[in-house]
């Protein structure tokens, strides 16, 4: 067997890291390898990321096809549980480890002695806090850059249907009869503001696209929503706006609300701050008072009303971040949208710690991991644009 060294090792303490895991997974490691392969583990991020990737199973199965008649899943799910006391696995769970472990070890081997001739200083770029940059797609697939003090205009079948002026993309005066439609899309760590042709206004949060069309030319108004939009709509009874998304429509009669379907959430949720709107998914159909807010459950498509403080779940449009004892697993959401970066949780009940507070949305990244530090029992490690939450003990 290779012994292979790592980052973080030096030649001297010859931490054979790739013969634990595999004694780990075969269960042959003793209550001390465990402990040092623990160490090892939360000793740098890195290492925890590296462990984690090694034992996917998803990610072994797509690198060793010849592989493919194993349920590499259901092996993991044997092989890792907890275990007796006595360390001999089944010969059953054995065949499993066997199948895994090869292909385990040689992944091991090419990752760390990659990892191992990187430079370990690594020089941490600072995370920036949310820009105003988007792009939009026109009819043809042409695709617009908006960036912040750019000036843009959008043009489509000859004329000028709407200009990108000072972070707001404006569709105004336009005279192209036939339904065309615009897609505008906010990456990661982007945000946009939006005036479509009737006046309506939105502000379209990270992640998130909204499809629309240039010119409103039949009996109604709609667009098409995925991610987060807060909506001011203008008032027209005669041609009624409507939000739709995947798993709902939004009737809108003149009013202010905001509209969360992230395609990874569980459930949709649409904040009403003044005025009336009507909600229709699958067999519910329900009208809303400002002030409550109706989370719609994708899974079975029922729907809870509640009266909730509207501020919480708009103030991102105005440049504040309102938290009330919001679980770290329900934030971390927002976050990686809003600073483009990705978390993992020591263990499943971090996420279930709360917090609670109210920032400036251009607050810097790592002032707001301190804050979270500071006002819960955690400790936050950033790699790159990866962090790590641990609960202190």
């Amino acid at each position: 067997m290779v012994c292979i060294l790592y980052n973080n090792t030096t030649m001297k303490e010859e931490i054979n890291i790739q013969e634990l895991i595999y004694k780990q997974i075969i269960g042959d490691a003793s209550e001390e390898e465990l402990k040092k392969l623990n160490l090892w583990r939360q000793k740098d991020l890195s290492n925890e990321k590296l462990y984690q990737s090694v034992i996917d199973p998803t990610r072994i199965k797509a690198s060793f096809s010849v592989y493919d008649a194993i349920d590499v899943n259901e092996a993991f799910e044997r092989i890792l549980k907890p275990k007796p006391t006595t360390r001999r696995l089944a010969p059953m769970v054995l065949k499993y480890a066997a199948a895994i472990a090869l292909p385990l070890l040689l992944a091991l081997s090419v990752w760390m002695i990659s990892d191992f001739n990187q430079n370990d200083t690594k020089v941490v770029e600072a995370i920036a806090p949310l820009s105003q940059k988007a792009t939009v797609e026109l009819s043809d697939g042409r695709i617009v850059n908006l960036q912040e003090n750019n000036t843009v205009e959008i043009e489509e079948h000859g004329s000028i249907v709407g200009e990108d002026s000072e972070n707001k993309l404006i569709y105004k005066n336009v005279s192209v009869a036939e339904e065309i439609f615009h897609t505008i899309k906010t990456p990661y760590g982007g945000e946009y503001q939006l005036e479509l042709s009737d006046g309506s206004k939105v502000w379209l949060n990270s992640g998130s696209e909204l499809r629309f069309p240039v010119n409103f030319v039949g009996d109604t108004r709609e667009v098409y929503l995925t991610g987060e939009g807060y909506f001011e709509v203008a008032h027209n009874p005669q041609k009624p706006f409507k939000v739709n998304t995947i798993n709902s429509t939004v009737q809108v009669y003149g009013t202010s609300f905001n509209v969360m379907s992230y395609d990874n959430d569980k459930v949709q949720q649409i904040t009403l701050v003044d005025g009336k709107i009507g909600l229709e998914a699958g067999d519910e159909n329900l009208i809303l008072k400002p002030g409550e807010q109706a989370e719609l459950n994708k899974g079975n498509l029922s729907v809870e009303v509640s009266q909730v403080e509207t501020e919480l779940y708009t103030g991102w449009t105005s440049g504040v971040l309102k938290f009330n004892d919001m679980p770290l697993r329900e934030l971390s959401k927002k976050l990686s949208r809003w600073y483009d970066v990705e978390f993992f949780f020591a263990n499943s009940s971090v996420g279930n710690i709360h917090f609670t507070g109210r920032v400036r949305k251009d607050i810097d990244f790592s002032y707001f991991m301190s804050l979270i530090e500071k006002t819960t029992n955690v400790s936050i490690v950033v790699d790159d644009r990866t962090v790590l939450i641990k609960e202190l003990k």
